[in-house]
C-alpha cells in the first residue's frame, strides 16, 4: 500500500515581540488567515495524522487545519521536527508509525523544500509560508523513505489565490 505525505510549511509567524525566543513565536493574523483558506483549499481530511513541530507557530497552523480539514486523530507533537534541516526532517519520517498510511507534517523550511527535492523529481525553489505539498509514497514503511521514492500529486503555495492548485 502506497502512503500520503502531506508536508505544510507553518504559516507566516510574528516578529511584534522580538525578544520571544524562535519556539514561541505565534501567528500573524496573515498567517492564520492563510492557514484558513489553505484549509479550505484541502476540505475534509478526516484519515490524515497531524504531525508537528513544537514550535507556537507550527502548533497553531496545525490546529487550523485539524479544525476545519475535520482530521479525527489527535495532533501528534513530535520535538525533533523542530528542525530547519532535511536531514533530521527525514530521520524522524523514518520513525513514523507504518499503520500511518496518511501523514501531514507541520515544519520548517528549508528543511521542507530540500526534503520534497529530495523525496521527487519536482524541484521547487521555496515552499512558502502556510505551502503545501502532496506526495505519493511508492512504499508500506515510512523506514524506506529514499531518494526518488515519491511522485508529486498536489501543491498549494498561495493558498489565498485560486488557480494555483497543481
Amino acid at each position: 500500500m502506497n502512503k500520503t505525505l502531506r508536508l505544510i510549511r507553518h504559516a507566516k509567524s510574528s516578529w511584534q515581540e522580538p525578544m520571544l525566543r524562535d519556539i514561541d513565536r505565534p501567528l500573524k493574523p496573515k498567517g492564520v488567515r492563510r492557514t484558513q483558506a489553505l484549509a479550505n483549499r484541502l476540505g475534509p481530511l478526516p484519515d490524515t495524522h497531524i504531525f508537528t513541530s513544537p514550535a507556537r507557530r507550527a502548533r497553531d497552523t496545525a490546529h487550523i487545519l485539524h479544525a476545519q480539514c475535520q482530521v479525527t486523530q489527535a495532533i501528534e507533537e513530535i520535538p525533533a521536527l523542530y528542525t530547519f534541516d532535511a536531514v533530521d526532517l527525514m530521520d524522524c519520517l523514518h520513525l513514523l508509525p507504518d499503520e500511518c498510511n496518511d501523514v501531514t507534517i507541520i515544519g520548517h523550511n528549508p528543511a521542507m523544500t530540500i526534503l520534497v527535492n529530495h523525496l521527487s523529481t519536482h524541484q521547487f525553489d521555496n515552499i512558502v509560508t502556510a505551502g503545501y505539498v502532496e506526495l505519493n509514497i511508492r512504499a508500506e514503511q515510512w523506514h524506506t523513505l529514499a531518494p526518488g521514492i515519491a511522485t508529486l500529486q498536489h501543491y498549494i503555495l498561495r493558498p489565498e489565490k485560486t488557480g494555483q492548485n497543481k
